[in-house]
């Protein structure tokens, strides 16, 4: 397969985004569709006056490369300002500069990420840009910018200094929206250098010993964030008001003090002060011998550290779960639920479904647990196993949660993406939510799964293979990622890999049933009808239902040519539909006889299954034995009011 050359370079990288986009389309789509063709327009608008490029539409979002920081700054500027006018549309920008590769997929590197991050602390009509961005700018006269000091992000492994554009017209957050939103200052320090008061100028190393050894100590206190030693030594003798020193360091609170020493004796007078309004919190006095001196340090760490924890409330410590819960129970329930979820079964996703559940009720903050709880329900509705509307309402709902919990996590656009490509049928916004997903977390297998599924669906199989092979080196030993890379290669006639990755899988887990159901599918493409009854029977045993197998043997007879046991399997359908009357079986109907060669009842239970939007029919193109249906005008007519593209050129070979 072809594959265009990586091109490195290193840009201005601007990340655009509407503010509520996915509750606009919730409450009216076609106005929210206009503001997102305005943004569009007002930004091509000012692209070739400061030499832009965009990269990648993300549905609400837009990914732009500049050649100069200066540049992406001053359009910034413009976009925002055209935009306050009516039909005023609630952008925030988010601007970086650094290393990127690109390909005719699109743009990669850290570059990206961080600029999504910086844009995700934005309010409507603002401009947030990073240290470099500020180191390239600020020399320049006419810029205003307020700056909110360093926060770690979110898979961003060194803090990075944050700022707003402060020019007149644009919005400036606030330093505690800021601070809520990264919780970079809710637990954390800046230890001022102590005053030596000691009557030996001497003696300052002690004082300045002091602080750094209070400084090391506190350190080493999980989940508490020190300012360093070299950021808190600009400080040193420096009279400045402690909040401005506060808000520069962006830390909740500040440690200042002072030593006097004398003889063997010391005496350490240590304060605690809120940032935020320059009251302390504490102050005392730690006296006793040289000899005493570590114990006093830790004596001193020891107040700080319990004092900040008595300062949490419950609503801050709920934020701090967001993401990884520090609740003990929630925690063990979602791995319980993420384990049955990867094994990617009905009767386990329902499983996945109660424990998923259960996390919420110990943490409703749990931003993970309600992205996988939309895609339990997707899943399950998808293959009918679930009635559509209530399943994807369902999916809709928690996936939507999951982003106004948290708006800059992959596994909340994957959710959304996959709501919006099975329930609606929308293949650009499922497309745009799965990229900014990959933008948010480049290194996201989950991502790059779910992109890889797309691409299968509408036909790219060239892009498929690459980001499953690409899901699969980012976690080796994920069994989604072995069977996505699994499919990927059967889709395109590689069986030997594809039954490499399934076997890879199945070393892993012998048990795993979706393994052992595609080299099914393998062998059926390669006619080797006794291995796939085998690999089936294994893949039907494992199911827990007194009407197993019907679907699955069925097309492998029907193709053998046995008569007799096709029928036999079809009855066996039917009992399970009458008894089982919330699943929906008109696609293993379809399946069925379309490997039977009878065409006119295959189209109608593909018809009949368009009319009920079941969700797995978006995988006409690459379903087994459906391939038998190609060439008749029927086909193609389907593949149209799906709205699906037409298909790739890379060869399917027989399926």
């Amino acid at each position: 397969m072809a594959k265009t050359n990586n091109i490195r370079l290193l840009a201005a990288i601007m990340f655009a985004d509407i503010v509520g986009y996915s509750k606009m389309m919730q409450d009216n789509e076609t106005n929210a569709k206009a503001l997102r063709d305005r943004q569009r327009s007002v930004i091509e608008k000012f692209l070739l006056k400061y030499h832009g490029q965009v990269m990648q539409y993300y549905g609400d979002g837009t990914l732009i490369m500049f050649g100069s920081a200066l540049d992406a700054v001053n359009c910034a500027k413009e976009i925002q300002a055209e935009l306050r006018s009516e039909p005023t549309v609630p952008l925030r920008i988010g601007i970086h500069i650094g290393d990127v590769v690109y390909d005719d997929e699109g743009i990669y590197g850290d570059a990206v990420n961080v600029a999504a991050r910086v844009q995700a602390l934005g309010i409507t009509g603002s401009v947030m840009i990073s240290g470099k961005v500020f180191d390239e700018i600020k020399n320049h006269p006419g810029i205003r910018v307020e700056a909110f000091g360093e926060h770690e992000l979110k898979n961003i492994y060194i803090p990075i200094s944050i700022y707003a554009l402060a020019d007149r017209g644009l919005e400036v957050p606030k330093q505690s929206y800021i601070e809520e939103l990264t919780g970079s200052s809710q637990k954390s320090i800046a230890v001022l250098p102590f005053t030596n008061f000691s009557s030996e100028a001497d003696n300052e190393y002690f004082s300045d010993g002091i602080t750094e050894e209070i400084i090391n100590t506190l350190t080493k206190v999980k989940d508490l964030r020190v300012a360093s030693r070299t950021s808190v030594f600009a400080y040193k003798s420096v009279t400045k008001d402690v909040r401005d020193i506060g808000k520069e360091l962006n830390v909740s609170t500040l440690l200042e003090g002072s030593v006097r020493k004398a003889g063997n004796r010391i005496r350490v007078t240590a304060q605690l002060i809120n940032a935020d309004d320059g009251f302390h919190i504490w102050s005392e006095n730690f006296d006793g011998e040289m000899k005493d001196i570590f114990s006093v340090q830790d004596e001193i760490a020891l107040k700080i550290v319990t004092r900040l924890e008595d300062s949490f409330t419950e609503q801050e410590k709920d934020r701090l779960y967001e993401s990884s819960t520090q609740n003990v129970d929630a925690y063990n329930y979602y791995l319980q639920g993420l384990f049955y979820w990867n094994k990617r079964s009905p009767e386990a996703v329902k499983k996945a479904i109660t424990f998923f559940e259960k996390a919420i009720h110990e943490c409703n903050t749990y931003t993970n647990a309600y992205s996988y709880l939309a895609n339990c329900y997707t899943y399950l509705g998808t293959i009918g196993h679930m009635q559509g509307e209530k399943a994807f309402t369902k999916a809709e709902k928690n996936a939507l949660k999951a982003i106004e919990i948290n708006n800059s996590r992959a596994d909340s656009y994957i959710a959304l993406g996959f709501v919006n490509l099975f329930f609606k049928w929308d293949f650009y916004t499922a497309e745009s939510n799965f990229r900014k997903a990959i933008t948010m977390e480049p290194n996201s297998s989950e991502a790059r799964q779910a992109l890889s599924f797309y691409n299968r669906i509408v036909g790219r199989f060239d892009r498929m293979i690459r980001q499953a092979e690409a899901a699969a080196k980012i976690d080796p030993l994920s069994l989604p990622a072995l069977l996505e890379l699994g499919r990927s290669h059967w889709v395109v006639g590689n069986y030997e890999k594809a039954l490499n990755s399934f076997n890879e899988a199945l070393d892993l887990d012998p048990l795993f049933r979706a393994a052992l159901e595609g080299k099914a599918l393998v062998y059926m493409s390669q006619k080797k009808y006794d291995k796939a009854l085998r690999a089936a029977k294994k893949y039907i045993d494992l199911i827990d239902s007194k009407y197993k197998g019907g679907s699955q043997l069925a097309c492998i007879y029907a193709l053998m040519g046995d008569k007799k046991r096709t029928e036999e399997s079809i009855e066996l359908i039917k009992k399970r539909e009458k008894d089982q009357p919330n699943q929906n079986l008109t696609l293993d109907y379809a399946m069925v006889y379309a490997a039977l060669g009878d065409k006119d009842r295959a189209f109608k239970y593909l018809n009949k299954a368009y009319k009920q939007k079941l969700g797995s029919l978006l995988l006409i193109q690459t379903l087994p034995v459906i391939k038998n249906l190609k060439g008749d005008p029927r086909f193609e007519e389907l593949v149209h009011k799906i709205g699906l593209p037409k298909e790739s050129k890379v060869s399917l070979n027989a399926h």
